[in-house]
């Protein structure tokens, strides 16, 4: 999650520090959805992709994957997944939750900069999940786990979306002002980790990843209506908890709901060789 060249205040974060907070966020209902909406459009995407090598589970890289609540998932699942992140604090939380599972899972220490230099061979799968939004070049961020996908393998992205912020400033919050602000901001204030990211478009994104040599590019959205219900008590309810997410798991699939919903994943196929062939 630490990275090179991050906006000012996200560039001073220790996300390690924030480990507490990050806890907080993730044991919460609006968490556990996100969590889970992610695991089910994984599951979906990898349906019959084979692993490259043809090894027992596909070779999945989780890039800024922190305590690896993304990659448990999958390691579970019988696939081969390493957490790559620069924060210790929160691979360690990675490794005691694979150890308690017991399943593997490698952890490497290093920020998303360092891909180029570690020899890594290519993946079946890599992860980058709300990484590019604290970046001052999601452009070139993007590259660098592009870059570790193999040919016919799978780029799963995640980012904040704005097209969500004006309507929860307005139906949420009751603030039509700030709804309006919200159109034209190009940052925002993450309240988790305390700090400043930016807005990263999904359209312009699933653009580039073209431009990077992915044929298929696929969105979904996470929290679609999570976000919009005022009363957060009603989410710690069992029974409305259940409701609210399978409500999500339904829409995150289905326009136009993809379109404003709190969080955009894409999840893109990168071009396999083309045939030597004649």
């Amino acid at each position: 999650m630490t990275t090179r060249d991050t906006p000012e205040a996200a560039a001073r974060t220790d996300f390690g520090a924030r480990r507490d907070a990050w806890r907080a966020y993730t044991t919460s209902p609006w968490g556990r959805i996100r969590y889970a909406v992610v695991a089910h459009t994984l599951r979906h995407s990898l349906s019959g992709l084979d692993p490259a090598d043809g090894g027992p589970g596909l070779r999945v890289l989780d890039v800024a994957g922190g305590d690896g609540l993304d990659a448990l998932p999958l390691a579970r699942a019988g696939h081969r997944v390493t957490v790559l992140d620069a924060a210790p604090d929160l691979l360690a939380d990675a490794a005691a939750a694979a150890a308690e599972s017991g399943v593997p899972l490698t952890c490497l220490e290093a920020g998303v900069d360092d891909l180029p230099t570690l020899g890594l061979p290519p993946f079946d799968v890599v992860l980058c999940h709300f990484l590019l939004h604290y970046r001052d070049d999601p452009a070139h961020t993007l590259a660098l786990p592009a870059a570790a996908v193999r040919p016919g393998g799978l780029l799963s992205l995640t980012a904040p979306n704005q097209a969500s912020e004006a309507l929860v400033r307005a139906a949420r919050l009751l603030d039509p002002a700030g709804a309006l602000a919200a159109l034209t901001e190009t940052t925002q204030h993450g309240v988790t980790f305390a700090a400043d990211t930016r807005w990263v478009d999904a359209d312009e994104t699933a653009q580039q990843l073209r431009h990077l040599g992915f044929d298929a590019v696929v969105r979904y959205g996470i929290r679609t209506v999570t976000d919009l219900v005022a009363d957060d008590a009603r989410k710690h309810e069992p029974a409305f908890y259940a409701d609210l997410e399978r409500l999500e798991l339904a829409l995150c699939d289905r326009e136009p709901y993809v379109r404003t919903a709190r969080m955009w994943q894409l999840v893109a196929r990168r071009a396999a060789r083309p045939s030597s062939g004649g």
